[in-house]
């Protein structure tokens, strides 16, 4: 198949072989067994370097683009063993993996999501995520970029869809609504506590819940614990953009006027006795960011209001 320097294959690596690769890759693609052997090439005992797991992982995200929705049973299981041997073999490895592999597969794991949740797959994110230790460093940091992958695929409003797209998205919206966006809400404080520490993922919970909050019921973001806990996060220089944006992606979410007002005007006497809507000369360019940001969708918001 592919090959690093010194293996066999084409050198992936080799700057030289790039025409060479993408036919490789291509002809992969058109194969109808390309995606099974892509799979068990990334899953055999002599795991390939990171490089080629990525060129690998293409071929497996055309299939799914293309001729997954239409697949058989066995097929379909293939994928679903895929994945489940992913996060079992990942959580144990002792190295990370490169950060454009976890995204890559991150988006794999989206794709699967959205072909097979609900009707197929609707335990997706309990035999993936939630039945295992979801406080684990490395289960937390993969499963928080699935969620921001399946918010891409699925949710995203600044990507154009296709009627049959838009119509897929909102039944599986509504099924994680009644079936797992609760326990995903929960999880999210959960990994916050475990891993208070660790900036990485804290970064990536903030940015979940920016992302989610526009459709999910409010109270599970506008409550104690979580606005709470946003706040807090003000505090430090390596989360204080990401809670900004959760703030506003709150703010900005659609209700009714009456409500907004209200949470507007709570939001922003927490942020004022916080004293997160001040500057002064001491405070650098990036602090006087968040503030302006902040104090702009705080106005937005209520003109937008009384313009109703």
């Amino acid at each position: 198949m592919f090959g690093t320097n010194g293996s066999a294959g084409i050198a992936v690596t080799d700057p030289t072989k790039q025409e060479e690769i993408y036919r490789a890759l291509e002809t992969l693609k058109k194969d109808e067994l390309g995606w099974k052997k892509s799979v068990e090439s990334f899953i055999g005992p002599h795991k390939p370097p990171p490089e080629e797991q990525f060129l690998l992982l293409q071929v497996i995200e055309d299939f799914l683009n293309k001729r997954y929705h239409s697949s058989n049973s066995q097929d379909v299981a293939i994928i679903r063993n895929f994945l489940l041997h992913y996060t079992k073999t990942s959580r144990s490895s002792p190295e990370d993996q490169p950060v454009f592999l976890t995204n890559k597969m991150a988006h794999i794991f989206s794709l699967v999501f959205a072909a097979d949740f609900p009707e197929r797959w609707s335990t997706f994110f309990n035999d993936l995520f939630f039945n295992d230790n979801i406080t684990d460093r490395k289960i937390a940091f993969f499963y928080l970029k699935v969620l921001l992958a399946v918010d891409v695929e699925v949710v995203n409003r600044d990507i154009q869809r296709t009627k049959l797209e838009s119509d897929r998205n909102i039944k599986i919206k509504d099924a994680m609504r009644e079936i797992c966006i609760n326990e995903i809400a929960k999880s999210w404080l959960s990994i916050a506590n475990s891993l208070s520490g660790d900036d990485v993922i804290q970064c990536l919970i903030l940015e979940n819940i920016a992302s989610y909050v526009d459709w999910i019921e409010l109270d599970l973001v506008a409550n104690d614990y979580v606005m709470t806990y946003i706040i807090s996060k003000f505090q430090n220089s390596a989360t204080s953009e990401a809670a900004t944006s959760a703030v506003c992606g709150l703010l900005e979410k659609g209700m009714p006027a009456e409500k907004k007002v209200g949470l507007a005007l709570t939001i922003m006497a927490v942020l004022r006795n916080s004293g997160l809507l001040t500057v002064n000369d001491n405070n650098d360019e990036d602090e006087v960011t968040r503030v302006g940001s902040l104090v702009n969708t705080l106005g937005l918001v209520l003109l937008d209001v009384q313009n109703k």
